[in-house]
């Protein structure tokens, strides 16, 4: 075209090519960077939830599985087993030495725990040669005593067979068809076993627990559940689901011990690719870990962990929906037509902007409640949290820590050193932790503190540095509840130094103890003495009237005696009928006056007892060994014998004596 209209044309082209390019880069220059500030938001506050949920699952997991490795630890050292186990070696060698009572009140306590520990679906004590010797929960068929199963081929009492003190072997869950009937339910479990020493280092057995896993995974899957979008992902090294048969958002049905690799392969690729981090699969944000249960934050108080190296190590992870944009621009619709529309008619800049503004105050709404909702997991987690400054005050403590010690925030945060609620005891360790944090360390310590009440708790601190352009601004601490743990290991530590039958310390105690008292009169230069008993003919008293009466004659024995001894001494049981007495501050000749008094008045003191109906009357005597330990002896051992040697003599005189001893001649 030519002409006078060949201007007016391409004027008009330009202008209509202006009127649709100035709308569209006036859009895409506001619009865009608005949305895209919209989705990294967005992405930001989905990975901040992602990283805070799988923190939460991975601390539930290491809490729980740390826990039942403890009790499982604690229950192979009870004395009472280990006895047991002595009693039954002795049965196939002479007659048995566990009386029926002990076996039912072991068996009681036995089944007291697994009742009170749901995590747990049986206990059971086997000998060295793979027999099944006591089982709990008891059947109502065979009570305390089990028929002899055999468990000599099976992994986890080959396993802990090979095992030194305080190792475990743990079989992967579900392993080898190894579920149980639990109620009406058949259930996966994970079989913990360790071997059980007798006190001079013999093996006596194992112990085998068996963990519900179901029980596990449910609390690990329930605490990342905090947002309902979120799914729960544990698999071992082969790519086997772990977690309870459960319908996911993301994956759907999956059942416990199926192939995860086979029924998400990118997720798997995706995991299998490195130790931790993101990955974006299917418009899904996955977040992992590996988490190994044989490594050193899961063994707790045990010494190795053993298990099949095929299926370790696991990975935990958390998949949640991502934003897209497509998402986004369904969302705003609405938005982008009117921006067009006003852009179209040269008013939309005042619009944009109102729009605009909506939108930023809608992200920074949707900002705070993420911040109110990860507020509100830090204040109600199931652990403390606080952050000290260098000087070690209180900057932040979260709700769980502050109901714990009874105060309010306001009469804790900057107002206390941290180190003022920890007992005096305990503050060394809590020191020497927060040094190394200072030190750009990480820091635990074990302490005790104190409550507002006067009680205290039991907590393990684990605590690292934060810091800002290479300087330190605060520590961050989480802080975990020890307290029924420690009421646990000071049970079983009084049970262990304790004789059952007549409540007086047992061996065990008085060479600890002993220990402790040599080195005190050493070190401020006091005589102490030692003196061992031995009820004459108490053989005769079991055979003639039984065991019950035995019992009997002990209890009144060691009433009789322990009545005549001042708080310092310590009475001990050392044998059936043998007993020590370690007398502090004491010479040979005090030594021997409490000896000769002791002797005195229990042949004065009768014991009354009833067989068949008819009561009896006992009158006893007992012999007694004297001697004085000196000052250059490290352990009991020594004296011990020379004791002894004087008991013997007793004996050999015609009983009811005492012998004093000085010599091992």
């Amino acid at each position: 075209m030519t002409g006078k209209y060949a201007v007016p044309l391409r004027r008009l082209y330009s202008r209509l090519l202006l009127a649709v390019s100035i709308p569209l880069i006036l859009v895409s220059t506001t619009l865009l960077p608005m949305l895209h500030v919209h989705m990294e938001t967005r992405i930001d506050s989905l990975h901040a939830e992602a990283k805070a949920v799988l923190k939460v699952g991975q601390e539930a997991l290491t809490r729980d599985i740390n826990e039942s490795l403890n009790y499982a630890l604690a229950i192979a050292e009870m004395p009472a087993l280990r006895r047991y186990l002595d009693a039954q070696h002795a049965s196939l060698l002479t007659e048995p030495h566990y009386s029926l009572s002990e076996l039912a009140q072991l068996s009681n306590f036995l089944d007291t725990l697994i009742s009170h520990y749901p995590r747990y679906t049986k206990l059971v004590l086997i000998d060295n040669q793979g027999y099944e010797v006591l089982r709990a929960p008891q059947s109502a068929e065979t009570g305390p005593r089990v028929a002899a199963n055999q468990h000599a081929k099976t992994d986890y009492f080959i396993e802990a067979s090979k095992l030194l003190p305080r190792d475990l072997y743990i079989s992967p869950p579900g392993h080898n068809l190894q579920y149980e009937l639990f109620g009406d339910d058949v259930i996966p479990v994970v079989n913990v076993s360790t071997p059980i020493f007798s006190a001079t280092g013999e093996r006596q057995g194992v112990v085998l627990l068996s963990l519900n896993w179901n029980y596990l995974t449910t609390a690990l899957y329930q605490s990342m559940r905090l947002d309902q979008r979120a799914d729960a992902v544990l698999v071992d090294a082969q790519g086997r689901w772990l977690l309870n048969s459960a319908t996911t958002l993301t994956l759907g049905a999956v059942n416990f011990g199926g192939s995860f690799a086979s029924l998400a392969p990118r997720y798997w690729q995706a995991m299998q690719q490195r130790n931790e981090g993101n990955a974006t699969v299917d418009n899904h944000l996955l977040r992992f870990q590996t988490e190994d249960i044989r490594t050193q934050s899961y063994r707790s108080l045990a010494g190795n962990i053993f298990s099949e190296h095929s299926h370790y190590p696991w990975k935990l992870g958390v998949v949640l929906p991502q934003p897209s944009w497509r998402t986004l621009l369904d969302e705003e619709t609405i938005v982008l037509w009117f921006l067009l529309l006003t852009y179209a008619v040269a008013v939309a800049f005042g619009i944009f902007w109102a729009i605009s503004g909506q939108r930023q105050r809608q992200l920074r709404q949707a900002a705070q409640r993420h911040a109110i909702e990860v507020s509100d997991l830090y204040e109600n987690a199931p652990c403390g949290y606080h952050s000290l400054d260098k000087n070690g005050r209180v900057v932040k403590m979260n709700r769980t820590e502050l109901n714990w010690l009874g105060y309010s925030a306001d009469e804790v945060i900057d107002r206390i050193d941290y180190r003022e609620l920890i007992t005096p005891e305990t503050r060394h360790q809590f020191d020497q932790a927060f040094e190394n944090v200072l030190q750009h360390q990480k820091g635990s310590a074990e302490c005790s503190l104190r409550t507002r009440s006067g009680g205290q708790r039991h907590v393990m601190i684990q605590a690292s540095a934060y810091h800002r352009n290479e300087r330190f601004v605060h520590s961050r601490a989480t802080v975990f509840d020890l307290t029924e743990r420690k009421q646990l290991e000071e049970k079983l530590r009084a049970q262990a130094m304790t004789d059952p039958l007549t409540g007086v310390f047992n061996r065990r105690y008085l060479q600890s103890q002993a220990t402790i008292e040599m080195a005190r009169a050493r070190r401020h230069n006091q005589p102490i003495a030692l003196i061992t008993i031995d009820i004459d003919h108490f053989k005769h008293i079991n055979d003639d009237y039984g065991h019950d009466a035995g019992d009997e004659v002990l209890k009144n024995f060691t009433r009789v005696v322990a009545e005549l001894l001042r708080q310092e001494d310590l009475l001990c049981r050392v044998g059936g009928e043998e007993f020590a007495i370690l007398l502090p501050n004491t010479t040979l000749t005090q030594a021997t006056q409490v000896a000769e008094r002791i002797r005195q008045t229990v042949a004065l003191n009768a014991v009354n007892i009833t067989e068949a109906s008819l009561e009896k009357t006992l009158w006893l005597t007992a012999s007694l060994g004297v001697t004085a330990l000196l000052n250059n002896e490290k352990s009991l051992k020594a004296a011990l014998k020379r004791a002894d040697i004087g008991l013997y003599q007793a004996k050999e005189g015609g009983r009811n004596q005492v012998v004093v001893n000085v010599s091992l001649n």
